[in-house]
């Protein structure tokens, strides 16, 4: 159930935002709502909470995000707690930012380095990946100080490691493979 409301919410919601030309803005500003409500307990029970009439949820909402939030979003909030479905906010949620990251060619890209990396690099290999991938790169750099050296690439389901600790592994099995006579060690 929680797929099929999803679906048919977010596309809702994505057909709306396609119709006033303003995707990227609602994607946006639905963002920083669920990142108020994963970070604030109060927000996150007024909004959870079963027991709360939708009046009171929505006209709290009115009172706090009226400045806030697009109109458009507000009233989509109305929209699912007078239906109760607020409880499948997260999904509705991943599911609009799938689409409108599929409407508007946004590919996301995981960078994992040893070090954070700096702006200007960040800019240039987004730069060499927009040039050679065709879409609008946004990259999310993550920092492991295991891989050693150089970068790890993830786009989707794809992995390149670039990185001197997966190096380091493969020259390990390559050593593992070769048989003890042919090293000169009796």
């Amino acid at each position: 159930m929680r797929n099929e409301v999803a679906s048919k919410y977010s596309r809702a919601l994505f057909e709306l935002g396609k119709d006033h030309g303003n995707l990227l803005e609602l994607k946006d500003n639905l963002a920083e709502f669920w990142q108020l409500v994963e970070e604030n307990e109060d927000l996150n029970e007024l909004l959870f909470h079963q027991r709360l009439m939708p009046e009171n949820k929505k006209r709290v909402l009115e009172k706090i995000f009226t400045d806030q939030l697009d109109s458009d979003i507000l009233h989509f909030l109305f929209i699912l707690i007078d239906k109760r479905r607020e409880f499948f906010l997260e999904s509705i949620i991943k599911e609009f930012n799938t689409l409108v990251d599929d409407a508007e060619d946004i590919l996301h890209v995981e960078v994992t380095s040893a070090v954070e990396l700096n702006d200007s690099i960040l800019g240039k290999l987004k730069e060499k990946l927009d040039s050679l991938l065709d879409y609008n790169i946004q990259i999310e750099n993550n920092v492991d100080e295991e891989i050693i050296a150089g970068i790890v690439l993830k786009i989707e389901d794809y992995i390149i490691d670039g990185s001197l600790r997966n190096q380091l592994n493969a020259l390990k099995q390559n050593l593992k493979s070769i048989p003890v006579s042919k090293l000169g060690v009796n």
